[in-house]
């Protein structure tokens, strides 16, 4: 249930309802003399937190400090202008930053002229794909990737961050290309800890969880780099193990997009795939999340236009892949942001301060791996997990699986193996469905599950209720299970089949039925059908045979039991 609500929430006020609704987003729409503060405030507040979290991304994605700005800048606005939801946050992601990273690492040396062209080359690639799925009106897709499959991805991601920043939080080299060979590199450096750098990154991690348990509204993780900033340059720890962020050059935008060879195509449109299976998944959780929060109407088709137009616009001014981000967002909504004006205020803010950046070269990079410490925490969620186990143990190991797909094979590997696991457990329980016997709960018209108490046998009545589409895998169990049923009640007269959870019936399933009703037919047994739908009821009026097609659909399973003991 909880689910669908999240899908069809209450009733939206007539402004927001605007905003979800209208064709090509007014910048100002819901924006009222008495809200702009808050809203300004809400904008303030994102780029406090932006400003730290996109520096730290840049290192994430093997790219210059100043490109993760540009990259914020320029699809903050572009979703501003394609997307449907007012608050959601595009930019600079860590989520996804390590994919293309490890990818184009391949083909080109990291920071590297050419390995900034096919970054940026990726971006636009993965923004076409992501628009493509939004003007094609896919947005179904996102449902294949269950909760259990991105909470495991996600877990996946974050210690994949984790294991990435722990060389710059200890103060030690880094090495080894899988997550198993840089631990294996870090092991063989514990003793060369640098004290420094890990009191700041603890520091700032520390300090952000506090933050936020307390307030947050307030801007921690900003608080938190400045203050590491002076205490770095005060105590000179750069003298003491703590390395600096070093010269940030604040550049232009700038195009960087050539033709590249046939295999580098290859690598760049294999990557970009895998971007927008992570991209549509981790903004249709963020928008359809948000947009509940705020009650507005969900578009998911347009947003992923907008998250498209973002990685296409960052892509052509030199930058790199973007995403939805559920942490900006989340603190948008707290600050009080409800429409698009926190977004434009912290781009325009951004690029106003853009010249300042130049002064950040003296950041510790162990307080940006603080940061980054943090924001994968927020993608490990052991509660999640917690849940998810409470409620399908099956599920759980799907979930697992993900994680540890990720984390050991990689992302396309490990994403693609949770996916399948999941269908191929999905389609296993659909082909193994439920025959569950039904009684008549005594004094009353309600048929239940016969094991229930007050539940009673009606003598020559066998009622039966099947969970599931009647299709070519199943239809086989259908008809052993009615045999099998038939055999413990060999007094039955008549057969009733409750198909309200039954949505349609294929041609090997119709065949089943057929055989079936054809077979008891033989042994002076009727059968009769209560609560098809539709479809169902089309499907049995068009079977071949007239025995099917003769059969008469009840509205509830006791009146079929009245008329048939009533024949």
């Amino acid at each position: 249930m909880g689910h669908e609500s999240s899908r069809h929430p209450a009733p939206r006020t007539p402004v927001a309802r605007r905003v979800a609704t209208h064709g090509l987003p007014h910048l100002f729409q819901g924006v009222t003399r008495a809200t702009v503060p808050r809203e300004t405030l809400a904008g303030i507040t994102l780029l406090a937190i932006a400003i730290p979290e996109q520096l730290a991304t840049s290192q994430l994605a093997g790219a210059p400090a100043f490109f993760a700005m540009i990259a914020f800048i320029a699809a903050t606005l572009a979703f501003t202008f394609f997307g449907s939801n007012p608050i959601v946050s595009v930019g600079a992601d860590s989520t996804i930053a390590p994919l293309f990273a490890v990818a184009i690492a391949h083909l080109a040396v990291t920071g590297s002229t050419q390995y900034l062209t096919l970054v940026a080359a990726t971006a636009v690639v993965t923004g076409i794909l992501v628009a493509a799925v939004g003007l094609l009106r896919l947005g179904w897709m996102a449902d294949f990737l269950s909760a259990p499959i991105i909470t495991g991805f996600m877990a996946g991601i974050g210690v994949i961050i984790i294991v990435h920043q722990l060389p710059k939080a200890l103060g030690v080299a880094g090495g080894g290309e899988s997550v198993g060979g840089r631990l294996g590199a870090i092991a063989g450096q514990l003793a060369h800890v640098q004290g420094w750098p890990l009191a700041l990154a603890i520091g700032t991690l520390a300090l952000m969880v506090m933050g936020e348990r307390v307030n947050p509204r307030w801007p921690t993780a900003l608080l938190a780099v400045l203050a590491a900033t002076a205490l770095t340059a005060l105590l000179s720890l750069g003298h003491h193990g703590v390395s600096e962020l070093g010269s940030v050059m604040v550049g232009t935008p700038t195009w960087r997009l050539r033709w590249l060879s046939i295999h580098q195509w290859g690598v760049v449109v294999a990557t970009s795939i895998t971007l927008m299976i992570v991209v549509i998944s981790q903004s249709a959780m963020t928008s359809r999340v948000s947009a509940d929060e705020i009650g507005v109407g969900e578009d998911l088709n347009r947003d992923f236009v907008g998250v498209g137009a973002a990685n296409v616009v960052a892509g052509l001014l030199g930058a790199f892949p973007v995403d939805a981000s559920p942490a900006r967002t989340t603190v948008t909504r707290l600050a009080g942001g409800r429409t698009r004006l926190p977004g434009v205020v912290a781009a325009l803010l951004a690029l106003a301060l853009a010249p300042l950046a130049a002064y950040a070269h003296q950041i510790p990079m162990a307080v940006l791996a603080g940061v980054l410490f943090f924001i994968a925490g927020r993608l490990i969620k052991i509660e999640q997990f917690r849940a998810i186990w409470r409620s399908s143990r099956s599920e759980f190991a799907v979930a697992l699986v993900s994680a540890f797909g990720v984390i050991v094979f990689g992302v396309e590997l490990g994403l693609g193996v949770a996916v399948g696991l999941a269908i191929a457990m999905r389609t296993w329980r659909s082909a193994r469905p439920h025959m569950i016997e039904l009684g008549r709960r005594r004094d009353t018209t309600s048929w239940e599950p016969l094991d229930r108490h007050h539940v009673e046998h009606v003598d020559h009545v066998l009622a039966v209720f099947f969970d599931e589409a009647l299709y070519f895998a199943n239809s086989g169990v259908f008809r052993r299970e009615i045999h099998e049923l038939l055999a413990k009640n060999p007094s039955t007269k008549h057969v009733v089949i409750d198909a309200v959870a039954m949505p349609d019936i294929d041609y090997t399933g119709l065949q089943s039925f057929t055989e079936i009703v054809s077979d008891l037919d033989a042994e002076g047994i009727d059968v009769l059908v209560a609560r098809a739908n539709d479809a169902v009821r089309r499907q049995l009026s068009n079977a071949p045979d007239h025995c099917v097609r003769d059969l008469t659909i009840y509205d509830s399973v006791d009146t079929a039991v009245a008329h048939a003991i009533g024949k």
